[in-house]
């Protein structure tokens, strides 16, 4: 029995990740032998569920789920290892085990940005997604979220499609569906991030978003609230980011009197932090002193980007663009201006696509919005 296999096993009795299970603990810190004392019969401290539990697990089942993450692409991280997320550590009942597919060294970035929005945003949260997320990840921030639909997927695109680091801690197991329809996304993220989870593949219970954003939540230096109502589930992550004394910062409310935003409302009335764009992490973020503000400045962000495509007018990209970006780059090079409803209904992509690519367009400078929500390439 190895080291994943036992500490799976005891998952299965205790809980991935639960109080109990380091309770148990206590009294070894050999998993194996905690293991062979369960199903001999001799931990005379199980409770009646743990001991029904007990007599339904095997050494055998929990080696065949290691075996099967491994045939789904999956690789096993346990507490101990050198590569273990270091800042779950912090954490009284810190998962013992993870699944993961991707990066796992960005588990142990230490600038960590975890957004948090909403699963039906606004056309202005999207939009503001699109600049704020491309602006942290062209300073080098690694972009965390929790991959659900509406706001997370907008994050997810914009992030990886500036080929910066995205991170997702999923709230259930890897192989399971969800949200639905983002498998291509997934695999994404899997090539140029990171997505992890605690739940062993085949597993069939309810997800647990709490978990999930704890565990998020702490994997980050800063939590960003983008969107968020007066009873949203969501600012769980600011309580839970307050709580462990990181920085919750907030996007100022789109419309003061609207419902959808009094929850970032509430949170900047308790002193939480404005965030225009993404030199405010960096100087909350150098200002605790967990950065040195020159290696994240305007130089790398989006700012500079801008300004110096503009001072060179060029019409040209200057690099070689994605499927998406070359079909919205040529058809407003045959007709322009055109606003996003035109481009989507003509080129078949979802408004989000449209929105994403057009912001990223403009970003860089290729792109310029005129009055009325039109575009045209810039002379």
């Amino acid at each position: 029995m190895d080291r994943y296999s036992g500490w799976l096993l005891l998952g299965m009795v205790f809980g991935m990740g639960g109080k109990r299970l380091w309770q148990v603990m206590e009294k070894t810190d050999d998993p194996a032998e905690m293991c062979e004392r369960i199903l001999s019969g001799k931990a005379d401290f199980l409770s009646d569920s743990e001991k029904e539990k007990a007599e339904r697990v095997s050494i055998d089942e929990a080696e065949r789920l290691i075996e099967r993450a491994h045939e789904l692409g999956q690789q096993v991280v346990c507490i101990g290892d050198a590569d273990y997320p270091k800042r779950w550590y912090e954490l009284n009942d810190a998962p013992s085990l993870a699944f993961y597919c991707g990066d796992i060294s960005i588990a142990n970035d230490s600038t960590v940005i975890h957004t948090v929005g909403t699963r039906e945003p606004s056309k202005y949260t999207l939009s503001l997604i699109n600049v704020l997320c491309a602006d942290l990840a062209l300073r080098g921030f690694t972009v965390s979220c929790g991959l659900a639909e509406g706001s997370d997927t907008c994050t997810a695109e914009t992030v990886l499609g500036r080929e910066g680091r995205l991170l997702a801690v999923y709230p259930t197991s890897l192989d399971r569906e969800y949200p639905k329809d983002v498998g291509e996304l997934k695999e994404r993220l899997a090539e140029k991030g990171l997505l992890i989870s605690e739940y062993s593949p085949e597993y069939s219970g309810r997800m647990n978003f709490h978990r999930r954003n704890k565990l998020a939540v702490a994997l980050a230096s800063a939590v960003v609230i983008t969107e968020a109502s007066e009873d949203s589930k969501g600012l769980d992550n600011a309580v839970r980011a307050m709580d462990t004394g990181r920085p919750v910062m907030v996007v100022p409310p789109h419309l003061l009197y609207s419902k959808r935003y009094f929850g970032q409302r509430d949170l900047l009335r308790k002193g939480c932090i404005p965030i225009f764009d993404g030199s405010d992490a960096v100087r909350v973020l150098a200002e605790r002193q967990e950065i040195s503000a020159e290696r994240y400045g305007l130089k790398a962000g989006v700012s500079d980007v801008h300004t110096e495509q503009k001072q060179e007018k060029i019409r040209k990209p200057i690099r070689e663009l994605s499927g998406v970006e070359s079909k919205i780059y040529e058809l407003l090079k045959e007709k322009s201006p055109m606003s996003l409803d035109e481009m989507t209904a003509i080129s078949g992509l979802s408004m989000m696509e449209v929105l994403t690519c057009v912001t990223g367009l403009e970003l860089e400078g290729i792109v310029i919005s005129l009055p009325g929500k039109r575009y045209e390439l810039d002379s």
